[in-house]
């Protein structure tokens, strides 16, 4: 029991040493050429930027794939419904309105000859 207490306690914070400026300049320089040195080994080579690199013949491309288009066919729901009703009885409702008043208006109209 008493390893477990002894084994739970952090160790003693250690402070790090000063360092000078012209370490901090080196540690700047040995990280800088260490991630150069990764980023080249991860990225793929590449041809030099004056040369053209010619595009493949288009048998050598792979085939352009179509996307499929599904269409499902599902019932109107309520609203649909509704708005589908709401629409049709004020089409008609107007177009009886302008009727009416176009035939009501149209035949008081008169044209005057000089």
């Amino acid at each position: 029991m008493d390893e477990q207490v002894q084994n739970s306690v952090p160790p003693e914070f250690k402070p790090m040493p000063k360092l000078s400026a012209e370490q901090v300049e080196m540690l700047k320089a040995v990280a800088r050429e260490r991630a150069i040195a990764q980023a080249a080994a991860e990225a793929p080579p590449q041809p030099p930027q004056n040369q053209r690199i010619a595009a493949p013949p288009p048998s050598m491309l792979p085939p352009q794939v179509q996307p499929q288009v599904i269409y499902v066919r599902r019932n109107f729901t309520v609203a649909e419904l509704l708005l589908i009703l709401l629409l049709s009885c004020g089409l008609v409702a107007g177009t009886q309105a302008l009727w009416g008043l176009g035939s009501r208006i149209l035949p008081q109209v008169e044209i005057k000859v000089k």
